[in-house]
């Protein structure tokens, strides 16, 4: 068998890379070892610049999910307060994990993805002109060829680690034990932010730091209006141990919540109970000849938060260079760009998770930081940069001050209205602000490969990347029609 792009992993990176290149009209096979998707509870929701790509490509239409501009989030154990700027720049998406994959899969195999779940990649070659891939199925072992590769198959991933791929950075020394727990309304006081229980004060939704560790609880109710409100997510976080056991049991969960407080809560049930411990990590490179990496393959992250952001945002970048791969209508150097896009982008994303973490230590110095920081984030201006750090709007692909920014930020509001309603189609977009149309002589040849909008007098005209970036705008160093060559080859 053969198909062009193998994505290894069906969690949400995997699935949107899928509908990223069924959009380009590549349907990619994505395999995934497991039966079914898991059913345990892991993101309660999207943060960042993702939020208003998803709803921008049209795959929030007929939900009663939309991108909100948030006025309080937490940053480690601070919070920044967005409300103080004129418009908060971070934005969320309350949806939880389970509810996104079944977004994306349905999105990806309505426009030609095959999910097989069960079936395994064991290894690979690659030959130079494809990858020969050996898969493990249900009824046992097969092989199929592909154009490329791509794995989307999570921080321990087979693919990078086949492909040699480094994977460096640190290990947390804390273990944080996680679950939904219930504890009775009568045994407890909420209000103005606060859990009052057994004669302790925590704040909600923040990591409560203590001598022996930390503490953080969230109503589920928060997280999904319709939930049980006597349930809540609880995580600890403590020294980690020599041994850890393979399963967290509800007497763990207890002791760890009794050696982080010194005292009981009222916890009556737990379910969904994991422990993990932090890693911070990058690849080396995103790509090896016709293997690539996203999502947690290629980076994970120590706070949460990051983790879907980046890795999804990785696949809008990777999506149509493949594509267009694919397609043979890629310039020379154009699959290079993903590394060299997406690693910085990464590496962004590890300096704020990383500063989150250091915050959330003990100690006299932690505390000397978290105060000194407090301090910072009452001005406009270290609160809009982090918040934007957050966002992922601080990642630019180009010289600027416009090419390489994401066009729905910087072209004027009709313009920017324009461009993000062609971006369902994932298509690039030319802008021609000029009277008359101008431009069309110069874009005729790559007519198919574009969508032309005319806002004549706007006084701006750009080339709007697929993922939304400006590739080129009036005053760019570059002609219109070489920019157009570099990024979508000869004509």
């Amino acid at each position: 068998m053969h198909t062009d792009v193998v994505i290894a992993g069906a969690g949400p990176t995997g699935l949107l890379l899928a509908y990223e290149l069924g959009l380009a009209g590549v349907p990619a096979l994505v395999l995934d070892r497991s039966q079914r998707s898991d059913e345990q509870p892991r993101a309660n929701g999207l943060v960042g610049r993702i939020t208003r790509v998803l709803a921008y490509r049209g795959l929030l239409d007929g939900t009663s999910l939309h991108p909100v501009a948030v006025p309080r989030f937490p940053f480690g154990p601070l919070t920044l307060e967005l409300d103080r700027l004129e418009a908060s720049p971070l934005h969320v998406l309350p949806i939880p994990q389970r509810n996104l994959e079944e977004l994306l899969h349905d999105a990806a195999t309505g426009i030609g993805a095959t999910v097989r779940r069960g079936h395994e990649v064991i290894g690979f070659e690659d030959n130079g002109d494809g990858i020969a891939v050996r898969v493990q199925g249900p009824t046992g072992e097969y092989r199929l060829t592909a154009r490329y590769l791509v794995g989307c198959d999570g921080g321990r991933s087979s693919i990078r680690k086949h492909a040699g791929i480094a994977f460096p950075g640190v290990t947390s020394d804390e273990v944080t034990r996680i679950a939904r727990v219930t504890m009775p309304p009568d045994k407890l006081a909420i209000a103005d932010g606060t859990l009052t229980a057994c004669g302790l004060r925590l704040a909600l939704m923040r990591p409560n730091r203590t001598a022996t560790g930390s503490i953080t609880i969230t109503p589920q109710s928060v997280l999904a209006p319709s939930a049980d409100p006597d349930v809540y997510l609880l995580a600890t976080s403590e020294p980690r141990p020599p041994h850890l056991p393979d399963a967290l049991t509800p007497e763990e969960l207890r002791a760890s919540v009794r050696r982080v407080l010194d005292t009981d809560l009222p916890i009556t049930g737990a379910r969904w109970l994991r422990s993990t411990v932090a890693n911070s990590r990058q690849a080396d490179t995103y790509r090896a000849g016709r293997v690539f990496l996203a999502g947690d393959a290629a980076h994970v992250f120590s706070a949460g938060g990051a983790a879907l952001n980046t890795g999804l945002l990785d696949v809008v970048n990777l999506g149509w260079k493949l594509a267009a791969a694919v397609h043979g209508t890629a310039p020379a150097g154009l699959l290079d760009t993903y590394h060299a896009e997406r690693h910085p982008a990464g590496h962004r994303a590890i300096l704020h998770t990383r500063s989150q973490a250091a915050l959330s230590l003990s100690g006299e110095n932690a505390d000397a930081l978290r105060e000194v920081l407090a301090q910072l984030l009452r001005h406009p201006g270290p609160l809009a940069h982090l918040a934007a750090l957050m966002e992922g709007a601080d990642v630019t692909y180009g010289p600027g001050p416009l090419v390489g920014t994401w066009a729905p930020d910087t072209l004027r509001e009709h313009a920017a209205a324009a461009v993000v309603e062609h971006l369902r189609g994932g298509k690039a977009v030319l802008v021609d602000g000029t009277d008359h149309g101008k431009l069309a002589a110069t874009v005729e040849p790559w007519g198919k490969r574009l969508d032309v909008v005319e806002t004549p007098g706007s006084g701006l005209s750009a080339l709007v990347r697929p993922d939304g970036y400006l590739a080129w705008a009036d005053g760019a160093d570059d002609g219109l029609a070489e920019t157009l060559a570099k990024w979508f080859g000869t004509p």
